[in-house]
């Protein structure tokens, strides 16, 4: 949003250094999402063209081109779900469904001439640091072979909803029907009146049980714990208020940060033991007694019994009138086995099923883990995180120098958008970048590394400020690793994150032209 000091900063870096006759900087991009294409586009703006952008699929737009489920939409108000610096301006409704923010994301490929950057249907096989050239080396894998490039700064934009998570079902590999993750859809299988199982009821089920309860003969939903679901203020905008709001700049920014204000509000929820987070759970558990809790619903499938915002908060206006249906069912016994025609779970009873779906998410906690990165010293990213992911603002390492990562360990949002963060953290790292193109003069790439010190400190603080928040309390989430470690969320304001990202901590930095610090 305001105050676009690091591409304004290393565009200035950049240009002086074409001047001087030093070039500029090869980027490698991982990852063609939403997070990889905004640092290109930065890239661009500052009139780099020495950028490569290595995406695994075979087209742009990461969890929206991969989740094409039934329903599948933002819960985030669409104008807001835009880049301050390269926004959408003729979004059709309040809250954008699949097709239209994956026709955004190739639209800026188009509007930003991405295309000849753009390596689909490859994958970084390693990502290895060279000291001796201050380089990193990415060895990649595609259809036409195996390949090495090398890149003077490493940005990783992998984020943290791409790798669907199936739990270990004793059985599952029996089942005689179609199987597939929400992520993973196939449309080929006609879903009218078949019996359908659900695993799962997170965010993805909530949008894509009801469309499938709708054809099915009857849906079973295996439920581990029930979900805050509130009210979705959803609606199509009207051809004039779409005119002037693509027309009208200023109307259009004003609306933008209304929306902001009215959603960074809702962290009073968030925080621990608060007065609104406790007012919010009353109301919803008394709403749900009065409307929905009944014989076939018992207060166990519908109301939580765990702090609000300890889980994410979930929004939709069907879910449960799906529920009240009479041919769907909401199990709460744990899942057990899956056997060629049925679930089977822990009471003993066998639930027929011809179709399984899982809703199941996405394993988060271990960000990088699928690729094996290497830095200072042979070190493995493995290693340095083998006490949990973590990273100074979300956004480097100490140890892996001319490295980054968007939308990393605790830049994750339960109450705004996760776009408002990547770009505060493009602000810094384009800044540690600005330092790395100001240094460069000669065959060795000069290294821009987060210091030790501060790299701890900045951990420290943010596990201090997350145990002070619901997302600490007593329920299971993706939020949380293996042994209860919060990687995922950013602990405060999201305001506060702006202002910690509006200027490098210079001091935090070291930047050298030799051999980087060991750590």
């Amino acid at each position: 949003m305001a105050l676009d000091i690091g591409r304004t900063a290393f565009d200035r870096a950049v240009r002086r250094a074409r001047v001087e006759g030093r070039g500029e900087p090869r980027v490698v991009i991982v990852g063609g999402g939403l997070s990889g294409l905004a640092t290109a586009i930065q890239l661009v703006r500052s009139g780099v063209r020495s950028f490569t952008i290595i995406e695994q699929s075979d087209g742009v737009g990461g969890t929206w081109r991969d989740n094409v489920y039934p329903g599948a939409a933002c819960d985030v108000p669409s104008h807001l779900y835009s880049f301050s610096f390269a926004p959408k301006t003729d979004w059709s409704r309040r809250f954008a469904e699949q097709p239209e923010i994956l026709s955004y994301a190739e639209d800026l490929v188009e509007r930003y001439h991405l295309g000849p950057h753009l390596r689909f249907d490859t994958t970084v096989t390693e990502a290895r640091f060279d000291e001796a050239t201050g380089t990193w080396h990415l060895d990649l894998h595609s259809p036409d072979g195996d390949d090495v490039l090398e890149a003077d700064s490493l940005v990783f934009a992998c984020g943290q909803l791409n790798r669907p998570y199936v739990p270990e079902i004793e059985g599952i590999d029996t089942f005689a029907g179609p199987v597939w993750h929400s992520a993973r859809w196939d449309h080929s299988v006609d879903l009218a009146g078949r019996l359908v199982a659900v695993i799962g009821t997170g965010a993805s089920a909530i949008q894509f049980v009801p469309p499938v309860a709708a054809v099915a003969s009857s849906t079973t939903i295996f439920q581990r714990s029930p979900n805050y679901v509130g009210p979705k203020k959803d609606h199509p905008y009207r051809s004039t208020t779409r005119r002037l709001l693509a027309r009208v700049s200023p109307l259009r920014t004003a609306y933008r940060w209304w929306i902001y204000g009215t959603l960074e509000i809702r962290w009073l929820w968030l925080r621990e033991d608060s007065w609104a987070g406790k007012k919010l759970q009353k109301m919803f558990a008394s709403g749900l007694r009065a409307a929905v809790v009944g014989e076939r619903l018992p207060e166990v499938a519908v109301v939580p019994d765990y702090p609000i915002g300890c889980k994410r908060i979930l929004i939709s206006n069907d879910w449960y009138p799906t529920l009240l249906r009479p041919d769907v069912e909401v199990v709460t016994s744990q899942v057990v086995a899956v056997e060629p025609g049925a679930v089977v779970t822990a009471d003993g009873i066998r639930h027929s099923a011809e179709v399984l779906i899982f809703g199941t998410g996405f394993a988060t906690t271990d960000f990088l883990s699928h690729i094996p990165v290497i830095g200072v010293g042979g070190h493995h990213l493995a290693d340095a995180w083998s006490d949990g992911s973590h990273a100074y603002m979300g956004s480097a390492i100490a140890g892996f120098p001319n490295c980054y990562i968007l939308y990393g360990p605790n830049t994750n949002l339960g109450h705004n958008s996760i776009l408002f963060m990547v770009e505060r953290q493009l602000n810094l790292v384009l800044q540690a970048m600005t330092l790395q193109v100001e240094a460069m003069d000669g065959p060795v790439t000069p290294t821009v590394s987060v210091r030790n010190a501060a790299y701890h400190r900045d951990d420290r603080r943010t596990q201090r400020l997350v145990a002070r928040t619901a997302w600490a309390g007593h329920c299971t989430s993706w939020y949380k690793d293996a042994s209860g470690r919060i990687t995922n969320n950013w602990p405060s304001w999201t305001v506060r994150f702006w202002l910690e990202t509006l200027r490098l901590r210079r001091a935090d930095f070291e930047v050298s032209r030799g051999t980087p610090p060991k750590v």
